[in-house]
């Protein structure tokens, strides 16, 4: 059984949950005024500003990904530390 690094399965998910975002940004439409998301994960905003109509991506983009293959990995190592047996660690 080959061990797969925290480092290793860190990446793997948050670039997975980097294309799921991409993905559900590129299919959600929004109406004037309305944003996805607040703070710091905060991911699209489409609202008027003067004549124009602004669609602004913020840096929830970055920082939701990060979180869920953070949360995630963590998860399952620990998962993984303490199901496996005494001799496999």
């Amino acid at each position: 059984m080959t061990k797969l690094s925290f480092s290793k399965l860190f990446v793997s998910i948050s670039v997975v949950s980097l294309f799921a975002v991409m993905v559900y940004l590129n299919v959600s439409t929004l109406e004037l005024n309305e944003t996805i998301g607040s703070g710091l994960f905060y991911l699209k905003g489409y609202y008027e500003e003067g004549n124009m109509i602004v669609t602004e991506q913020g840096i929830g983009v970055i920082t939701l990904p990060l979180a869920i293959g953070l949360v995630a990995s963590t998860l399952i190592k620990l998962v993984h530390h303490y199901k496996a047996p005494s001799f496999m660690n």
